[in-house]
């Protein structure tokens, strides 16, 4: 009897020691599957991130989000650094494109440009895009901008800009008719060099418009054959423009003064021309309903001999070179 308890106690023993066995291996099994249950998890997070920043890539016109959001001193960047999109006589006008802390843009905000200092500059609006302009005075030469807004305050963008004329050389212009004078401007690109030869400059002058080609160096010219008058002239290129005057004055001057009594059968009449290249110039001289024609010497001079009106009156003199006119009246009497 005894004998038999011995072996049942020992059974026993033997059952409890295998099933802690079996317990043992299954709680190993459990840690290992839970680990890689974590894995797998954790792949699946990962691949899940990426599908979402894909996404949100394929997303990002729809959201208006940023696809160039760079990192200023640790911080998403508040301003894209903007361009130049237009240049006047004393400065520009400057775009840039603002965001807010999740790399949206900004709309309808105020935003601020500082021109070579974050104190002193000036203020604008961005529009639905997040678009501000800038218009900008300032002289030639280089400058930085430092764009803000409420989001990067501490840390403003800053871009470097260079001033520069795109349309150089005009300037206003006297002289005398048929001078041959000419009204030329020089052509700076975005690189701020002379444009090579074939770009199209439009000329305006008497309310016409005439189209100029650039040559090797940069200049577009224009001559000027209007008659005598004050006139404003401009050049434009693309989206730049200047303006100045032109002071025509009349090539011809009468040396002869007109006495009260004239009894000779002829007057003897003189006129001057006073532009360049004097000698052979025609120039004719309409008096009492008669037209006279004479050429210039070497020193400008044209001579008439006008025949004596008949009748005593005041009667007028109009002498001409081409377009240029001038004109006199003077009285005649019988002695």
């Amino acid at each position: 009897m005894k004998n038999k308890i011995f072996i049942f106690f020992i059974a026993i023993a033997l059952i409890l020691s295998v099933g802690s066995v079996v317990a043992n291996e299954n709680i190993d099994d459990g840690l290992s599957v839970d680990d890689e249950i974590d894995e797998i998890q954790e792949v699946g997070v990962n691949n899940q991130v990426q599908e979402d920043i894909l996404a949100s890539d394929e997303s990002e016109e729809d959201l208006s989000y940023s696809d160039d959001v760079d990192e200023i001193i640790g911080s998403p960047a508040y301003v894209n650094n903007g361009k130049v999109t237009n240049r006047y006589a004393d400065g520009v006008i400057y775009e840039a494109t603002f965001y807010d802390s999740e790399g949206y843009v900004l709309k309808d905000t105020s935003v601020f440009c500082g021109l070579d200092s974050k104190e002193f500059g000036y203020t604008g609006v961005t529009d639905s895009n997040g678009v501000a302009k800038f218009a900008i005075p300032a002289k030639i030469g280089n400058h930085k901008l430092y764009l803000i807004s409420a989001y990067n305050i501490d840390n403003p963008v800053i871009d470097d800009i260079n001033i520069f004329k795109v349309l150089t050389g005009n300037k206003n212009i006297k002289m005398y008719y048929d001078g041959g004078n000419t009204y030329s401007v020089r052509v700076y690109g975005d690189d701020g060099k002379p444009v090579s030869a074939g770009e199209k400059v439009t000329f305006y002058l008497e309310n016409k418009k005439y189209t100029r080609s650039t040559d090797k160096n940069g200049y577009a010219k224009f001559k000027i054959t209007s008659k005598p008058g004050i006139y404003q002239i401009g050049a434009l290129y693309k989206d730049y423009a200047v303006l100045n005057t032109v002071l025509v004055k009349p090539v011809l001057k009468q040396l002869t003064t007109f006495k009260n009594k004239v009894v000779k059968p002829k007057i003897k009449f003189k006129v001057k021309f006073l532009g360049k290249n004097k000698k052979n110039k025609k120039i004719k001289v309409k008096f009492n309903k008669k037209t006279y024609k004479a050429k210039t010497n070497k020193k400008g001079i044209a001579t008439f001999k006008l025949k004596t009106p008949k009748k005593v009156g005041y009667y007028k003199v109009v002498v001409s070179y081409k377009k240029c006119k001038i004109s006199a009246t003077y009285a005649k009497y019988y002695a």
